[in-house]
């Protein structure tokens, strides 16, 4: 039925609203496929959040994710029973399936034949019949590229829908959403460092190359990862004027270099590659997917010896680890990641980059769940202070400010030694941070700083108590002038809490005005 394809116009995301709620209530009791696709995932989301509160509570919604590395719609509901017993008990509920925007266009790795899409469309093809198993309304949301495929990678499937619901963002919706990048103490290290060339300058340079060069050539391959690259600063450095559509182009290169490269068997750009396109999932919160991608890196990279493209694949590894969450286990993984690259970024030879994973491994014990805390604090402190022999004020402040923050926090929680040196050391070092982390420059920092500093202020044992208590005020109220409950509401309420305590256990001014 080619007329099911049909480009909807942004005023009919209403009506395919409207459409899909009367067929979600409908179907209650039967199993009925409702094939969704939206141009922007955040928008998608959108409309998720409003059906599900919308049909609750007599229609409770449940959502599960593809895994990207067994692609199949069956094994994920099959994987949503299993977390929610009472799905087995033929109750009313909708379920909604995303993860088709984070399967890979192309095949990644000699041995793999099959795309992730193309997979997930022959899961799909053989799967009708086992999915009577679940009489309930199932949404399957994909985005407009695999929309347009499915009809005919995946007929079998595609012959059961029960509608087709179509949803176009606005350029509104687009440009003011927020991505989902972490502002975080850790750093990425890519294996090899190019300044990005203008995007006019390379689209130019790929026409150039295909006339010259023809579709199939290591040039190719190498400008469609600076055009990688390119959309990844933009995204990074919240210059995308159209941050979804940019996100998309960025990965979309980076995934049409390794084709290149796999194909032309290049496996030292290739790892180079793989390392970066790991950085944008990583910088976009995807920690999962970076974890696969270097993983493929440093497998390359020790086959060929590119040692440094091997230090960088570990040190990114053991970020991604720690992001993934502060389970025992991923620390453990992230603590040995670091140490290995440490073998090769060593501090004579890479200094910034050995400083660099100094910082995260120090991160790393500081949160550690293993082992004594104690020892661990220590190890920490230890790494923080190794990194502060590269990072020294005049030569890299940024990072020096970074550092002291993190080191204050070590210390202020230590247990061993003193406490109260242990905290006048804390508060030392975020005075220090304070003196590059200004108002101005780095407001968000500024105010994560003061934070810390009015936190050690109130635990302080040396000084007056009554002034120590006064430092902690006014430095939470210096940090509420960023954190405004709009802008950032959780650290908003967090200080706001932080400072009631302050001021009930004030010993200036009148007991009431306090209260």
């Amino acid at each position: 039925m080619q007329d099911d394809i049909h480009k909807e116009p942004i005023s009919g995301n209403e009506d395919s609203y409207a459409r899909l709620v009367t067929i979600i209530e409908a179907s209650k009791g039967i199993l009925s496929l409702l094939i969704a696709s939206c141009d922007d995932r955040n928008f998608r989301d959108s409309i998720i959040r409003r059906y599900e509160a919308e049909l609750s509570p007599q229609i409770p919604g449940y959502r599960v994710q593809l895994n990207y590395e067994e692609p199949s719609l069956l094994s994920a509901l099959r994987q949503l029973q299993q977390a929610n017993p009472e799905l087995k008990k033929g109750k009313a509920a909708v379920l909604t399936v995303t993860g088709t925007e984070d399967l890979l266009t192309v095949a990644l790795g000699e041995d793999t034949i099959r795309t992730e899409v193309q997979r997930f469309f022959g899961y799909l093809q053989w799967t009708r019949e086992a999915l009577r198993q679940f009489p309930y309304p199932i949404v399957l949301w994909v985005t407009p590229k695999i929309l347009e495929q499915i009809s005919f990678a995946a007929p079998d499937f595609w012959s059961w829908r029960s509608g087709v619901f179509r949803f176009v963002a606005t350029e509104v919706v687009k440009e003011t959403v927020t991505p989902t990048i972490q502002t975080n103490e850790l750093y990425l290290i890519d294996s090899e460092v190019i300044e990005p060339l203008p995007l006019d300058e390379l689209l130019l340079r790929v026409n150039q190359v295909k006339q010259e060069q023809g579709e199939q050539s290591l040039a190719l391959a190498i400008l469609y990862d600076r055009l990688g690259q390119a959309y990844r600063s933009l995204v990074k450095n919240q210059q995308a004027e159209h941050l979804q559509q940019d996100i998309d182009l960025g990965l979309e290169y980076f995934q049409k270099a390794t084709a290149l490269q796999i194909l032309l068997k290049d496996k030292p750009n290739l790892a180079n590659t793989l390392n970066r396109l790991g950085n944008f999932y990583q910088e976009l919160g995807r920690y999962k997917r970076a974890i696969s991608l270097y993983k493929q890196s440093l497998a390359i990279s020790r086959e060929i010896g590119a040692q440094q493209t091997e230090a960088a694949s570990l040190s990114n590894l053991g970020k991604a680890y720690q992001f993934l969450g502060y389970k025992a286990s991923n620390l453990e993984t992230a603590i040995a990641a670091y140490n290995n690259a440490l073998q090769i970024y060593t501090r004579e030879a890479f200094p910034e980059d050995w400083a660099r994973i100094q910082n995260n491994l120090a991160n790393a014990y500081r949160n550690r769940i293993r082992g004594q805390k104690a020892q661990n604090l220590e190890t920490a402190i230890a790494a923080y202070n190794n990194a502060l022999q590269i990072y020294t004020r005049e030569a890299f402040p940024v990072d020096w400010a970074m550092t002291q923050n993190n080191l204050a926090i070590a210390y202020r929680n230590r247990i061993r030694g003193q406490k109260a040196q242990n905290l006048e050391t804390a508060i030392a070092a975020y005075k220090n941070a304070l003196q590059i982390r200004t108002r101005e420059a780095f407001p968000e920092k500024w105010a994560m700083t003061q934070n810390n500093l009015a936190a050690a202020y109130s635990d302080r044992i040396r000084g007056d108590k009554a002034q120590n208590l006064e430092h902690a005020i006014a430095s939470y109220q210096n940090a509420l002038q960023i954190y405004t409950r709009e802008a950032f509401p959780f650290e908003w309420a967090t200080t706001q809490n932080n400072l009631a305590s302050a001021y009930l256990y004030r010993i200036r001014g009148e007991r009431a005005d306090n209260l």
